[in-house]
């Protein structure tokens, strides 16, 4: 009976390694092909009315990717959700005059948010504040996309097209892969306690 369980729980074991290793290897597919192909936004919209910037803090290149939309004039709001103020991102960009009276006019702070699930807890109410934004430019991390639009689906409460952005566009891994192989690793991990988990 105990050879009969152990060679049953090796079995079983090994089926869950083996869905392990498949799903990583699509997500990783998934990661550097399919999401850059069919789910970046290639083009912004043609009004900027209705359309709103989102950024999630907690990577590089995030705000100053928002900041550059923006002054472009794809969207007339920008929301950053995280921990940065707005002493600090003055501080930290050294802004000049021009984009100083954009600080003042059309960025607005959710400075509470710890995780991505808080993070949009508080574009929620940024949105339900600016009823008139219809879709947002979703900027943060390649790696945090997906799980970002999913906890987004899952969290805000009325239709909204999302438009995702990454912070930075071409991705070196050769740079540090160790680093990004924790991060793509963890966040595979993450996307599906979201997809069972997450309500």
């Amino acid at each position: 009976m105990k050879a009969d369980f152990l060679i049953n729980f090796k079995n079983i074991f090994l089926i869950l390694i083996s869905i392990i290793l498949v799903g990583f290897i699509w997500w990783i597919i998934f990661l550097f092909n399919i999401l850059p192909k069919n789910y970046y936004s290639k083009t912004f919209p043609d009004s900027s009315y209705n359309t709103g910037i989102v950024v999630l803090t907690g990577g590089k290149m995030r705000i100053e990717r928002g900041m550059e939309i923006l002054q472009k004039g794809y969207a007339e709001k920008m929301f950053i959700s995280g921990v940065f103020m707005p002493s600090e991102i003055e501080t930290k960009f050294r802004i000049e005059k021009s984009k100083k009276d954009l600080l003042e006019c059309c960025i607005n702070f959710g400075a509470e948010a710890k995780n991505t699930i808080e993070n949009a807890i508080e574009v929620n109410q940024w949105l339900n504040d600016n009823s008139e934004i219809l879709k947002i430019i979703l900027i943060t991390s390649y790696y945090h996309l997906p799980r970002s639009i999913l906890i987004f689906e899952k969290k805000i409460d009325r239709n909204l097209e999302v438009l995702p952005v990454p912070a930075v566009e071409k991705i070196n891994l050769l740079e540090q892969p160790i680093f990004h192989i924790k991060l793509i690793t963890s966040e595979y991990f993450k996307v599906i306690y979201t997809l069972l988990f997450v309500k």
